[in-house]
């Protein structure tokens, strides 16, 4: 250890620890999204998977809730301190890859980029736990085989088997947060199989033993699609298609990771990754950040030419393994100019500080799209929108209490709706599409029981179009009645306002398929 190492490892932990602070604030301030309030939902009753992820991210969050409520902090701090491990395993990485300042700098880096810390960072999401077993992946798989430059290959010793069972573990829990895990294993063999010393392994025990450990640890994923037809895989092979033109939805695809890795960072590790790739096994460290990171980004940018630009945070678990790399390039061009390095990334902590403070702010009040209302449309905060007032409103109305379900018209509504009314009646969706919803209620044992029908209207529908709205469910029920509407808010404002019909005695099944 050089005399400077000491220095930068205590750094390092000082800015985690800075970082995990902001961090619990943030998730004590910010509402919950959609997908996060639909993972709390489908969450309450447990199982060996869900229908769209994994079953990781859903685990967690019904461990949560037990221990301490379904508040926002509650349900969040999991995710806090996971990240913070992420983190920490970060620095370690890429510390052996490169070296100790290179992994302040990568540390910095994810601290200071939305997508990991602010998403995967801090919410109900199965990014953090991906991100987390990809890492520990990536350090167990750097101290299995000679990945640092000046690794000594006899040092790593046949007999050696704990990086292995380690590598194995990881591979298993990544398995168990997101279906990315198979691309992650893939870019493990793809640096198994290139690089001539990893490649000596492939003759020994311990690989196999890993993918053995990591197959296992993924069996209740196996057994729950098998019992439900495979449906996770029908519903995630089928989203990258579209009908969209194919260039426009690959320039919107590189948009969206630009937005949500920020263009100071995504242009810099897209030029790292091209120079790696070029470069090739000669350069050993950044070849194995480059065979661990490259597929995500590789398969679900190119996935945009089928006509679906696809979500911005797919690619990002392959970005966050490039951060070594990253990190190493800072450290380089801190050498030479120290002073604009740190000016520059001085300047991108304020600025993601900013931006943060804009989003807490604004999902809290909505005072951006006062000042531009052409935001009120398409306002990307309305995912943060609280429902709290719905459950007094309701009560107050007398509507809850004789309720012994709540039924709306689909995923993302019944997730704010079932978050917010708490878990004491199911929630059930109408609609093709209706995710992990068909699995958390049993229709057959509430047909004949009387409950709620909740649809989203437009502000100014009148009671004849909400009726109109409400004929494709009239034959669910014996009778619906009209309850009036129930107004959202956000501040003094009505953000969005709710058709609330009494559904008396459920009588029929809805029949869509979840997969559209």
């Amino acid at each position: 250890m050089t005399p400077a190492e000491p220095h930068d490892q205590r750094l390092a932990v000082r800015i985690v620890a800075i970082a995990t602070a902001l961090r619990f604030v943030v998730a004590a301030l910010l509402p919950l999204g959609i997908d996060e309030s639909y993972a709390v939902v489908v969450s309450r009753r447990l199982s060996l998977s869900w229908f769209d992820h994994p079953p990781a991210v859903f685990w967690i969050a019904h461990a949560a809730a037990t221990l301490g409520g379904e508040s926002p902090i509650a349900l969040r701090w999991p995710f806090v301190l996971l990240f913070a491990l992420t983190s920490w395993m970060l620095f370690l990485l890429t510390s052996r890859l490169f070296s100790a300042r290179a992994g302040v700098w990568a540390v910095v880096a994810a601290q200071l980029i939305p997508v990991f810390s602010l998403s995967a960072g801090s919410w109900v999401l199965p990014d953090g736990p991906l991100l987390c077993a990809s890492i520990a992946a990536a350090l167990a798989l750097s101290h299995a085989v000679p990945v640092a430059a000046d690794d000594d290959a006899s040092t790593l010793q046949a007999s050696r088997w704990w990086p292995w069972l380690a590598l194995g573990l990881a591979l298993g829990g990544a398995g168990l947060s997101k279906y990315h895990a198979a691309l992650l294993g893939a870019g493990v063999a793809m640096f198994m199989l290139s690089d001539l010393t990893a490649r000596r392994w492939t003759t020994r025990p311990q690989p196999y033993v890993a993918l053995l450990l990591a197959i296992v640890c993924v069996i209740p994923v196996f057994v729950w699609n098998a019992q439900h037809d495979w449906i996770s895989f029908r519903f995630q092979t089928g989203r990258a298609a579209g009908h969209g033109n194919p260039v426009t939805a690959l320039v919107q695809n590189l948009a969206g990771q630009a937005g949500y890795l920020l263009p100071w960072f995504w242009v810099p590790m897209i030029v790292l990754l091209a120079r790696g790739l070029r470069t090739g096994p000669r350069d050993r460290a950044t070849w194995f950040c480059c065979c661990l990171g490259a597929l995500p980004i590789v398969v679900f940018t190119l996935a945009s030419l089928g006509g679906r630009a696809g979500l911005p945070h797919w690619p990002a678990p392959g970005f966050f393994m490039l951060l070594p790399m990253l990190g190493a390039a800072i450290a380089r061009w801190e050498g030479r100019t120290a002073d604009v390095v740190r000016q520059r990334m001085r300047l991108a902590g304020i600025v993601y500080v900013a931006l943060l403070t804009i989003v807490v702010s604004h999902a809290a009040t909505g005072w951006v799209a006062r000042i531009v209302p052409s935001l009120r449309r398409a306002d990307p905060a309305f995912e943060l929108l609280e429902y709290r007032s719905l459950r007094d409103t309701l009560n107050a109305r007398g509507l809850l209490a004789p309720s012994t379900f709540v039924a709306t018209t689909d995923w993302l509504r019944g997730s704010k709706i079932g978050y917010a009314l708490g878990p004491e009646r199911p929630v059930l969706v109408f609609n093709a599409d209706a995710r992990h919803f068909p699995f958390t209620a049993d229709m057959q044992s509430l047909q004949g029981n009387n409950g709620l029908m909740l649809m989203r209207i437009a502000r100014n529908e009148s009671e004849v179009e909400m009726w109109i709205a409400a004929q494709d469910y009239v034959t669910m029920f014996d009778t619906l009645h009209f309850e009036g509407t129930v107004p959202v808010l956000r501040g003094a404002d009505t953000a969005v306002t709710l058709g609330v019909f009494r559904a008396v005695h459920l009588s029929g099944t809805f029949h869509g398929s979840p997969v559209k």
